[in-house]
């Protein structure tokens, strides 16, 4: 009779699992599809506001990133010590309020431009209204950050209870999810906007987010009911670095087979039921930072002005008590490249005689490439374990973007080292790169016009298509390694991170990516021009390489080793 009422539970509670994972899965559609539809029509509607020029579009994106890096961590923080219902409920609310309003600002401002302008001396109502787009949109993109972690690094564990192998697959099925949707969203957008207009646009964005508003709500408050482990109280629990003594599941089943076939004798307890023992200088360790984390801060005026950046320096200190912070820096490391489909290289590809159907077609096959990385990650981690997924998925990416930095020497790359020095008086032209990648990118999908007067002539089409094709086929290659590294450090934070720091700790990461994309668009300006775009691409490669270090130096530290065949106890043996 025990063995029947335990075989009935677990089939309940399987059951219960799988149908909030359906839920959790038509949730994400749902929002990813926001997320992108947003993203697309926003930078159309700022350069469809500020045709002349892209101040507006570059304002926004400067203030977007350092509002992240400021107020990221304080976000995850909240999410830390708000409930996981008013949480959800809150972000929900004031994300598609925000973006609402926003799109009802963008209408009156497109559509009545003129009027605006004239109600205040120089222009001071339209300015204002400029200033309010900018603020709704980044409130509307921090409150989405707050969604994503709430549900992406808490909801989803909770759901899976423990069960690493149904982590993986959610978390593989997610991305697929967010790849799908950032192809086809952008492509119906686009097809709305350039049909109708940008005003009638920007109310069908209104419209849409209004109605998702309440099915975003139901959703979660049906995945609130379904699972109970949701409606618990988060507690802190005892967890312990991932090390040798503590691995589980698959990482642990190919520790031990590692251990056995080089005869080393490191781990001497492999009874998994038994207690693992900490010796007392980690023990100290950890009841020090027990006593940081659960102290709670004593505000003052002075402190209350500066809290983000209290929070930013807490956050940093809990980051990096984790092992796997090494992991998340790695994975920062990836945010600096200018290898990955956006405005930058589309713009690049696109002044090299790639058309307009074929850069879509590329978009398309770099998407199709992500997808098949999320269909190989539950399975390539059940064979060889997250950290050799990792180590193998970044060596692939590197493996791959190395036709890129081939690319740059092969005919019809317009590289030229010595450009700087041979051309200087072009380097006096007001205009850059950037924005001519930008308008670039703006007008060939949706044929406005951004610079009525061009201040520099287009750069000639390559004489030959080697250098572009190689660059786009590692591009394009490399998908399958970034997604799989993604997906392997994501999970990674998931399993290591305890329930009570999981929003403070991505929002730490969340800052270290923006940082990193900031710097990288900071290096673009200095390298403004198609002729020295291999320094970027030799840039971008270089900080790939030092991705897999970092994450290499996680390994190194958890295992005590990268591969069996390195071990310590063996080469001494030699």
């Amino acid at each position: 009779m025990v063995k029947t009422h335990f075989v009935l539970f677990n089939l309940d509670d399987k059951g219960i699992k799988g149908k909030a994972k359906w839920l959790v899965y038509l949730n994400h559609f749902i929002v990813g599809w926001d997320d992108n539809i947003w993203w697309f029509a926003l930078g159309l509607f700022l350069v469809e506001i500020t045709p002349q020029n892209l101040q507006f579009t570059a304002s926004y994106g400067l203030v977007g990133g350092i509002a992240v890096l400021l107020f990221g961590t304080v976000v995850g923080d909240w999410v830390d010590r708000t409930s996981r219902l008013t949480v959800a409920r809150a972000t929900v609310l004031v994300q598609n309020s925000a973006l609402i309003v926003c799109c009802l600002i963008v209408y009156v401002v497109i559509e009545y431009k003129t009027d605006v302008a004239s109600v205040l001396p120089n222009e001071g109502l339209l300015r204002m209204c400029y200033a309010l787009i900018i603020i709704i949109a980044i409130l509307s993109n921090l409150t989405n950050m707050a969604r994503k972690t709430a549900i992406e690094r808490d909801w989803v564990v909770e759901i899976c209870d423990k069960d690493k192998d149904m982590l993986a697959t959610l978390s593989a099925t997610m991305r697929r999810i967010s790849l799908l949707t950032m192809v086809i969203a952008p492509i119906v957008t686009g097809q709305i906007l350039s049909r109708t207009s940008h005003s009638t646009g920007a109310l069908a964005v209104a419209g849409w987010n209004f109605v998702t508003i309440f099915v975003e709500y139901a959703l979660l408050w049906k995945i609130y009911q379904e699972v109970p482990q949701l409606r618990r109280e988060k507690v802190r629990e005892e967890r312990h670095q991932m090390s040798v003594g503590h691995m589980q599941g698959v990482d642990m089943i190919m520790e031990f087979k590692d251990l056995e076939e080089n005869g080393d004798h490191m781990v001497t307890n492999v009874n998994t039921t038994e207690e693992p023992v900490r010796d007392e200088m980690a023990e100290q360790q950890y009841i020090k930072k027990m006593k940081f984390v659960n102290e709670k801060p004593k505000y003052t005026f002075l402190t209350s002005l500066c809290a983000s950046f209290i929070t930013l320096r807490r956050g940093w200190k809990i980051f990096r008590g984790y092992n796997v912070a090494f992991a998340g820096l790695s994975l920062a490391s990836l945010y600096l490249t200018v290898l990955g489909f956006h405005s930058i290289t589309i713009g690049y590809a696109y002044s090299q005689g790639l058309s307009e159907d074929l850069i879509g077609g590329l978009l398309a096959a770099a998407a199709c490439s992500g997808i098949i990385g999320t269909f190989l990650y539950p399975r390539i981690r059940m064979r060889i374990g997250l950290q050799r997924t990792g180590l193998y998925a970044l060596a692939a990416e590197i493996s791959s973007l190395t036709l890129c930095v081939i690319s740059i020497f092969c005919p019809g790359s317009p590289f030229d080292p010595l450009y700087f020095s041979r051309y200087s008086k072009v380097i006096n032209n007001t205009e850059t790169i950037t924005e001519s990648y930008l308008s670039t990118f703006y007008t060939n999908n949706t044929t406005v016009n951004v610079t009525s007067e061009p201040t520099t002539a287009p750069a000639p089409f390559a004489s030959s298509y080697v250098s572009i094709s190689l660059l786009m086929t590692g591009i394009i290659g490399a998908r399958i390694g970034l997604w799989l590294a993604d997906l392997t450090i994501t999970q990674l934070f998931l399993e290591s991170v305890d329930v009570t720091e999981r929003g403070i700790v991505a929002g730490v990461q969340n800052a270290l990516n923006q940082l990193m994309d900031m710097i990288k668009y900071a290096i673009v300006l200095l390298l403004p021009v198609p002729e020295v775009f291999g320094y970027l691409v030799i840039i971008s490669y270089c900080f790939i390489c030092l991705g897999w270090i970092l994450f290499a130096v996680y390994v190194k530290k958890t295992r005590g080793y990268l591969f069996p065949c390195f071990k310590p106890e063996r080469l001494e043996y030699k």
